[in-house]
């Protein structure tokens, strides 16, 4: 910067200061007054603490007060409550620290890309030399052009519907390979490969390299996202890169890389930046993480449940195995006490049939001497009965002419023949009297 034919380049390096410098003609030309005269070495040699400490009261001596535009970049707001964030425009950029009472002076929040005319005193962070400003007053200028591109882009990008809630997918439930975009050299390519290895060390990563700062930046992510989602075996999308300022982050915020990511078939998770930073990529990604290391965290996150639900379901069915393994033996002892051997049974029986053939056979002896005797009898009354028997003992049976015995004399009339059978022998004989009374004529 020159203020007034005086350069800032005499006392720092060219482009370590940022901003539109005004200076009064008065503070410039003590400025010039006090580096012109060349001062005569001195005799012993300076300790750092004492160099820094002499830089920084000759910088607050020739600066008191000065006015600075710029646009806001790298803002950070620790728990001290302090603002440190970064002053730049289009070629340059400078530390600057507005203290926590400042700040809570202000009426508004100050946010990244914000365009702001500061009153600032010019001075050096002496443990660390680093040059600052140290802001005593900022009002508001307008968003930076960088910012208001930003904007212009995300709201045409969700009027066509790409940023809505409706269109993001959620990640598949099987996950078994990655595919990684992202600069070689980078240190979230590092970060992500160290998070997977640790949470998921089965999921596979295959890295799609490309440029992720500068002009070409935004046609190699383009390239490198296309032949990620092309490849059958992926099944996520990683696009991740570190923190850095708006104008690093430039390659994400492009139209070409967001419209890339909303036409990838597979989930996209973006992780640009720190916390703090967002990008066009992070609003059209289907899962937005805060920093790369996050973005690897979603991912395995989902590996790992994943993996959890398959533990359970195993743990379920090894459970189930067991109570039916527990039941069919409870079952088969069961048995087992019903069931005996086959030998033991096939002898058992063989016992129970001599049993019943000893017990036939008596019987069966019984029965005969049974019927023996009954036939015996039997046969002794049959042969009692016997009319042969009878006629033996000088009977004889009078039968007559049709072969009829005759048992009473009232069926015979005299003159009937008749014939006598005897023990042996028939007689032919006619009745000559019948006495129906049983007594002789």
């Amino acid at each position: 910067f020159q203020g007034e034919g005086v350069s800032i380049g005499d006392i720092a390096p060219q482009g370590s200061f940022c901003g539109h410098l005004i200076l009064s003609r008065h503070v410039s030309r003590r400025f010039h007054d006090g580096f012109t005269a060349r001062c005569p070495m001195n005799e012993a040699p300076l300790t750092v603490s004492e160099l820094n400490q002499a830089v920084a009261a000759c910088l607050e001596r020739s600066f008191p007060l000065i006015q600075v535009r710029g646009e806001i970049a790298q803002a950070s707001r620790p728990a001290s409550g302090h603002l440190y964030f970064s002053l730049r425009d289009s070629s340059a950029s400078v530390r600057a620290v507005m203290w926590r009472a400042k700040v809570a002076g202000l009426s508004w929040q100050p946010r990244e890309g914000d365009q702001v005319e500061v009153v600032a005193a010019v001075t050096i962070y002496e443990p660390r030399g680093d040059f600052q400003l140290r802001i005593e007053k900022m009002e508001r200028a307008g968003q930076g052009a960088l910012y208001e591109a930003f904007l212009a882009l995300r709201n045409r990008l969700s009027a066509e519907g790409l940023l809505a809630a409706s269109r993001k997918r959620s990640l598949p439930e099987t996950i078994q390979t990655v595919g990684l975009v992202s600069s070689l050299g980078a240190a979230a390519l590092r970060d992500v490969i160290v998070t997977l290895s640790r949470m998921a060390p089965r999921l596979r990563v295959r890295l799609y390299p490309s440029l992720v700062q500068g002009a070409e930046a935004p046609a190699m992510l383009c390239r490198s996202l296309g032949m990620a989602d092309r490849d059958p075996l992926v099944d996520v999308i990683l696009l991740v890169r570190g923190g850095g300022s708006l104008e690093d982050l430039q390659a994400f915020n492009h139209e070409s890389v967001a419209r890339a990511i909303a036409a990838c078939r597979r989930p996209v998770v973006c992780g640009v930046g720190h916390e703090t930073d967002v990008t066009i990529a992070d609003l059209v990604a289907d899962i937005r993480a805060a920093t790369p290391t996050a973005a690897a965290q979603v991912v395995a996150a989902a590996d790992m449940r994943r993996r959890e639900m398959l533990a359970a379901l195993t743990e379920r069915l090894r459970l189930g195995l067991e109570r039916r393994w527990r039941m069919a033996q409870q079952r088969l002892d069961m048995t087992a006490q019903r069931l005996r051997s086959p030998l033991a049974q096939l002898r058992e029986q063989r016992l129970t049939l001599d049993r019943f053939r000893d017990r036939m056979r008596r019987a069966m002896a019984s029965r005969m001497l049974a019927l023996t005797g009954r036939v015996q009898t039997r046969s002794a009354a049959l042969a009692a009965l016997d009319p042969h028997a009878v006629l033996k003992r000088g009977y004889a049976i009078a039968l007559d002419a049709g072969g009829k015995a005759v048992t009473e004399a009232s069926s015979v009339v005299p003159g009937d023949p008749l014939v006598l059978m005897l023990s042996k022998g028939l007689l032919d004989v006619r009745v000559e009297a019948a006495h129906p009374d049983d007594q002789p004529g």
